[in-house]
């Protein structure tokens, strides 16, 4: 199973079925695209999702070349398909999803991800950005429009996807961005009594509760989804693109964050 998801590792123990996603190329980002429809059929109650060493799909673990692909005509359409499925699922997966989130946190496309989860619990010292449009110039078409305003309402959302805004943890969850904000070391006893909880009740009634509450995204989705995807497109495909990945990755690198694959 590893090998069709790219790097992402999946394990199901006491009816919690586990997603560990580590470093986002081309068969990481396919993989993610399938994951959830395994949850959604998996014998699991509770969905957790995190990031391998604890990095959540942060933009310093990229791999940037699979970035500039993005520009080809082709790939630009897998990627539009995967990108929409990746949401599309996590919404309409029927058990209950966790994101749990450790420093340096959830950017970029990890915050999408995090963000269309049930619920996000957060180490005090994580953050949490949309730098689609300040690194890359593109617009946040991988879920970012939809789930944003969906969690803080479109004003302050337009904080975060337009004029580079960055939360801390605390202040995630004082905006109602996140639902948790711990102790890093509280963080996995913080999750386990949020499944216990989930567990504690009739799992009919968690399925039917989520799917309800889910349908005002739904709706969003079909009003927001494509278009974001298509305009993001369209920037993909501006000549000075691979310019602005390049620039991007050199930032990185001189933050100590990214490196070369």
């Amino acid at each position: 199973m590893a090998n069709e998801l790219g790097n992402i590792d999946i394990t199901e123990e006491a009816g919690v079925l586990t997603i560990e996603v580590g470093r986002l190329d081309d068969a990481t980002h396919e993989g993610l695209a399938k994951v959830f429809r395994i949850a959604h059929e998996s014998s699991a109650d509770v969905v957790v999702l995190t990031g391998k060493d604890r990095s959540f799909l942060n933009p310093m673990n990229y791999d940037i070349e699979w970035v500039k692909h993005l520009a080809v005509y082709k790939d630009m359409l897998k990627i539009f398909k995967e990108a929409e499925d990746i949401i599309r699922d996590i919404i309409n997966c029927e058990k209950p999803t966790i994101a749990k989130v450790f420093a340096p946190g959830a950017h970029s496309l990890g915050a999408s991800i995090a963000l269309a989860c049930d619920f996000v619990v957060a180490a005090e010292d994580a953050t949490f950005s949309d730098p689609h449009l300040s690194g890359f110039g593109v617009v946040p078409g991988d879920g970012g429009s939809l789930v944003w305003p969906t969690r803080i309402g479109l004003g302050r959302a337009r904080e975060f996807l337009m004029l580079d805004k960055v939360a801390s943890a605390q202040e995630a969850l004082d905006i109602g961005l996140i639902n948790r904000c711990v102790p890093v070391d509280q963080v996995d006893a913080e999750v386990a009594g949020m499944v216990e909880k989930l567990q504690s009740y009739d799992q009919v009634g968690v399925r039917f509760s989520k799917k309800w509450l889910n349908q005002y995204m739904r709706q969003n989705m079909n009003v927001a989804g494509m278009g974001s995807l298509y305009a993001e497109g369209m920037v993909f495909s501006h000549e000075d693109f691979v310019e602005k990945v390049d620039a991007y990755a050199a930032m990185l690198q001189e933050q100590g964050g990214y490196e070369e694959s």
